[in-house]
C-alpha cells in the first residue's frame, strides 16, 4: 500500500527529506529503514518516494477494464450481442463509473 502526501514537494536530497533522519553517523530513511547514500546535492537512485507527474483524475484501470469486459451485462449499456461494438457514449459512461483514486491536481 502507498500514500500520497498532498502539498509536500520532491525533496532535493535526504537531507532536506522530512522522511529522513540523521542516526549513527548515517542518513536513514524513515520509509524503508534503509541508510540514505548521501553524496550530494542529490536524490539517491534507490529513494523509495516517487513523484506523482501532472495528472487529470486517476483512477482503477483494473476496474476499469473490468468494466469493458463486462460489458454485455452491463445496465447501463444499449449492447445485445448482435453485434461486436458498443457505442462511444458507452465507453465514456463507463470510464465516468470508474472511481477517482486521486482527484485532478489543480489546474490539470
Amino acid at each position: 500500500m502507498s500514500i500520497l502526501i498532498k502539498g509536500i514537494e520532491m525533496p532535493k536530497d535526504c537531507i532536506k527529506c522530512p522522511f529522513c533522519r540523521f542516526e549513527d553517523g548515517y542518513w536513514k530513511c524513515l520509509v524503508d529503514g534503509s541508510h540514505a547514500d548521501f553524496g550530494g546535492s542529490c536524490r539517491p537512485f534507490k529513494c523509495p518516494l516517487i513523484e506523482v507527474p501532472p495528472h487529470g483524475r486517476l483512477g482503477d484501470l483494473d476496474k476499469l477494464e473490468k468494466m469493458f469486459a463486462d460489458i454485455d451485462s452491463a445496465p447501463y449499456s444499449c449492447f445485445d450481442g448482435a453485434e461486436p461494438f458498443y457505442s462511444a457514449e458507452d465507453a465514456v459512461h463507463i470510464i465516468r463509473l470508474v472511481p477517482t483514486i486521486i482527484p485532478a491536481k489543480e489546474g490539470e
